[in-house]
Parts: structure tokens; C-alpha cells; sequence
């Protein structure tokens, strides 16, 4: 990292920065040695000093065989405001990211009920949307769950301006503050 100054450490902060973001892009190792990457809906929880990651995902597929292979994942969050035509502080947009590495299990409703009705459950916090409760649906969904531990040790995050509070870490709207030029 060459900006250290825009380095997030507080895992308040960062567990506030994963409550914003929208999806999460998911690295995979492929055969033919590039990484192949999807974007996903996420849900997620912290505890025992880790950062566990759900998603889901049909139990057919490219991404399930590369994951049946390696286990391995590289996760990507991020947002970014673009405010071109108003400098704020200098600067012509603001970003939040976080990184992380870890092992992704898939978890089958058959084989762990109780993890897959968890994972299911915290997939809901991406993007604010309303929850189908599993045990509404007339038959158990074709998928897995992706369980992704993460070490805190593998988890780094960077924003553009510092963040000190956890009100920090939503944008600001730059078009409803008084103009700031100060670098």
C-alpha cells in the first residue's frame, strides 16, 4: 500500500464500510491460470476475530468446479463517488474498499441446515432487501451457500479521506456542502 495514511484498521469501521457496499467480487484460481472473478450479493458477520462472507450460488456451474478444485478466494468491496465538476479537499472523487482472503465451504441445506439458514439469512443485508424467509419457499432452493472465513490478519480496507467515526463512512454529498478547496 503506498498511501498508508488512507489505511482503515478499525474493524468498527471496516464492519460499518461492508454495511455499504453493494456486492462483492469474488477471485477464484482457474484452470488456465488467470483468475476468474464474479460479482456477487453478499451477507456478513464478525466474530472470533474473523470475517465470515456469505454468498450464494446455483450447485452447477464454473464457479463451482473452480471452487471444488480450489478453495481459495480473494474478495474486492468497494464503492467509489465521482464529483468531477466540484473538488472537495482536493479531490475529485472519494472511495472505500476492502480486501480480504480466505477459504470458501459450501455449505448444502441437506448436509448443515442450520449454516445454510444462516448464511440465507445475512444475504439479506446487502442492498437492504426484504428477506424471503427459507421456510416460506415450497422447496428448498438448488444452491449452496458460500461460507468464507477470513482471518483478520487477511482483511485490509483503504479510504480516500481518513475515517475516524463510524459517521464517516458514508459519502458525503459534495453538491450540499459549502464548497471546501483545502487540500
Amino acid at each position: 500500500m503506498i498511501h498508508f495514511e488512507r489505511e482503515v484498521f478499525d474493524p468498527v469501521l471496516i464492519e460499518e464500510m461492508l454495511k455499504h457496499f453493494h456486492h462483492v467480487n469474488i477471485a477464484m484460481n482457474d484452470e488456465d491460470g488467470y483468475p476468474y472473478v464474479v460479482p456477487l450479493n453478499y451477507g456478513f458477520e464478525i466474530k472470533n476475530d474473523k470475517l465470515f462472507v456469505y454468498i450464494h450460488c446455483m450447485k452447477i456451474g464454473k464457479k463451482i468446479n473452480l471452487l471444488q478444485k480450489d478453495a481459495r478466494v480473494c474478495l474486492e468491496f468497494s464503492a467509489f463517488n465521482d464529483f468531477p465538476d466540484r473538488p472537495y479537499k482536493g479531490h475529485r472523487h472519494d472511495y472505500r474498499s476492502v480486501i480480504a482472503k480466505g477459504r470458501l465451504k459450501l455449505v448444502d441445506a441437506n448436509e448443515d441446515l442450520e449454516t445454510f439458514k444462516r448464511g440465507y439469512d445475512l444475504l439479506y443485508l446487502c442492498n437492504g432487501r426484504p428477506i424471503t424467509p427459507l421456510e416460506s419457499r415450497k422447496v428448498m432452493p438448488n444452491l449452496y451457500i458460500g461460507k468464507i472465513e477470513c482471518d483478520w490478519n487477511d482483511v485490509s480496507a483503504k479510504s480516500e479521506f481518513p475515517l475516524r467515526t463510524i459517521e464517516d463512512v458514508p459519502f458525503v454529498d459534495v453538491y450540499e456542502m459549502e464548497e471546501d478547496t483545502t487540500s
